[in-house]
């Protein structure tokens, strides 16, 4: 086996809520039905967490870790989390709890539990046939409300 390339894998946060039919993205004081993404279980603040895979081999490498999604005023109820590759050389692919992500925003929970932590699972996969060197992608989440919350 060759020594493999460090993965590096920035998850971005966006976070944005929906009110009166428009998205709002949170600012540094939220709005009243604000909501931010909270990683649980990776290196960095709340609002950037990073996870670096270290030097790895070709095959698939995976990290479990949790989001909450905290709302202002003790709001109860769901929201949708989705997530999407913001930059991606593609030389790997990556999936989100078994789904595969790409430019397009992919639903990773349609009905994720607000001020629950969630567990979720990334996995890197590096084909055999990838040259070592640095590579990295971006994630980017994005969480709206569901509709039937007050």
């Amino acid at each position: 086996m060759r020594p493999f390339l460090p993965i590096a894998l920035l998850l971005i946060l966006s976070t944005s809520a929906v009110a009166g039919g428009r998205r709002r993205t949170a600012a540094a004081s939220p709005a009243p039905d604000a909501l931010a993404i909270v990683f649980v279980g990776m290196n960095g603040s709340a609002s950037d967490a990073f996870f670096d895979a270290g030097a790895a081999t070709s095959g698939t490498t995976l990290k479990t870790f949790g989001i909450r999604l905290d709302a202002t005023a003790g709001r109860t109820g769901t929201a949708v989390l989705r997530a999407w590759l913001e930059s991606n050389d593609g030389r790997t692919a990556i999936r989100i709890d078994g789904k595969p992500l790409g430019p397009l925003p992919q639903v990773i929970d349609a009905h994720a539990s607000l001020g629950r932590v969630t567990t979720h699972r990334i996995e890197i996969v590096v084909p055999a046939d990838v040259n070592e060197g640095a590579f990295g992608s971006a994630i980017r989440w994005d969480v709206t409300t569901n509709s039937e919350n007050p």
